[in-house]
């Protein structure tokens, strides 16, 4: 289960913002996940609720959000911005070119943290 590792690798981020911030208390954060990141919402959700929140003071009552970013892509041949709905492979629907990059829905990242 990886997701523990990412888990700990994003409350570190999360806790030196909130310190920057001078934050006391974390009520909020909110994840952004890619659906094409390969993480598993509900163990990274089970690292921090069951792990990670318990051990900590600041953020023992914080609610996390989760944004599910979808998979996009463009062609670098044509430029087309690839919809979710056309990648059922990852071949340019207008051109044919397989020479596209994904531009989003990757990633793990937090997108916003709240507190007191």
């Amino acid at each position: 289960m990886h997701e523990h590792g990412i888990a700990r690798d994003l409350w570190k981020l999360i806790l030196s913002k909130a310190e920057e911030n001078g934050l006391n208390k974390i009520t909020k954060i909110s994840i952004v996940l890619g659906e094409a990141s390969g993480i598993e919402k509900d163990f990274l959700n089970h690292s921090f609720v069951d792990h990670i929140f318990p051990e900590s003071e600041i953020a023992k009552a914080a609610k996390i959000d989760y944004v599910i970013e979808k998979l996009s892509a463009k062609c670098n041949v044509c430029g087309h911005e690839i919809k979710p709905s056309e990648m059922q492979k990852l071949v340019c629907p207008v051109c044919g070119s397989t020479n596209i990059t994904v531009t989003g829905g990757r990633d793990v990242y937090i997108s916003s943290i709240e507190g007191e």
